[in-house]
Order: structure tokens, then C-alpha cells, then sequence
């Protein structure tokens, strides 16, 4: 398991999915400004940043360390 490409792919792949959903949003049209709500960095970082999290959640589930510590103590 590459976890680092994992992030990586799921990070971007939530951005992709954004842009082609909201494409009239993120992009001018006819030289129009695009929405806000659509083209604003804070929301696709924000689905991206989520989507990696829930690869974290699925690779600690996959690798079995799910309710576990390094402590002993």
C-alpha cells in the first residue's frame, strides 16, 4: 500500500470532481466573473482535505490499526 500516492490521488481527485461539476462556477464564461461559492479556494481545499481524511480512516482500517496505541502504559 502507497499511502502517499493514496493522499495524493485523493486530494486532487476531490478537486477534478469539484471543477467539473461546478465548470461554469470555477471558470469565466463570456467574460464573465464565475460564482464565487464555486471558483473560492477554501471550498474545494475543504472537500479535498476530507477525502484525505477518509483515506486515512480506510487505510488505519486496512493496516488493522483501528483502536490501537504505541503507548503500552
Amino acid at each position: 500500500m502507497n499511502v502517499d500516492t493514496d493522499m495524493q490521488y485523493a486530494f486532487t481527485r476531490a478537486i477534478a470532481d469539484h471543477v467539473l461539476r461546478h465548470y461554469d462556477g470555477v471558470l469565466r464564461v463570456d467574460g464573465e466573473v464565475g460564482d464565487k461559492k464555486a471558483y473560492d479556494p477554501r471550498t474545494y481545499l475543504a472537500l479535498a482535505e476530507a477525502a484525505m481524511a477518509e483515506r486515512v480512516k480506510q487505510a488505519a482500517r486496512d493496516l488493522r490499526a483501528v483502536d490501537t496505541t504505541l503507548c503500552q502504559g
